[in-house]
């Protein structure tokens, strides 16, 4: 935790020569993490109901100079996180999901009964994910896609076929569902 967020991390793995991620739901937005890292660094993508928002992320990740997109491929509808629920989470004051200002979803809704970033997800994200927005993401972009959240073979076969670079095999460490499976297969 640091009170510059995603910058100090972006800035840390710069200095490094590591890659670093975004989230599209970070606290920062693409530019700023662009004119403070200067290595390699990803976008990491949530495809919209809105598909001129999942468009208008992909272009500005291009423009500002990122690497790759990785298609978060496992959480269209977001795990039930029970702390959040009952600690009714919701981003502290001061901060705001940045990537969305232009598309006036930078806020969790303020009435939701638990977890704001659930009903956020929930209100937002396309839960109808399939391989042919894969498709589409690929045909919209010239930076490599990466699918992350592959867990099984024929997944990572499917991801190939269907034009994604490469693949992240996660099961986002077990919290998007309980009972997810070991990604030992997929490897």
């Amino acid at each position: 935790a640091d009170p510059q967020g995603e910058l100090a991390v972006a800035r840390a793995a710069d200095k490094l020569g590591v890659p670093f991620t975004l989230s599209t739901i970070g606290t920062r937005s693409i530019e700023e993490i662009a004119a403070v890292n200067h290595g390699p660094k990803w976008f990491q993508l949530y495809v919209f109901r809105d598909r001129g928002v999942t468009r208008d992320l992909v272009e500005r990740a291009e423009a500002a100079g990122y690497g790759a997109i990785v298609l978060t491929v496992d959480a269209p509808i977001l795990g039930r996180r029970e702390r959040d629920v009952r600690n009714r989470f919701q981003l502290p004051a001061g901060l705001s999901v940045k990537n969305l200002m232009p598309a006036g979803q930078e806020a969790f809704p303020a009435n939701a009964q638990g977890s704001g970033l659930a009903a956020y997800v929930a209100s937002l994200f396309d839960q109808t994910l399939s391989w042919k927005d894969v498709e589409w993401l690929c045909g919209l972009t010239k930076l490599p896609v990466l699918l992350k959240g592959i867990v099984h073979p024929d997944d990572a076969r499917q991801a190939a076929d269907t034009g994604a670079a490469g693949v992240i095999v996660s099961n986002h460490g077990g919290r998007q569902l309980d009972t997810a499976p070991a990604t030992i297969e997929a490897l």
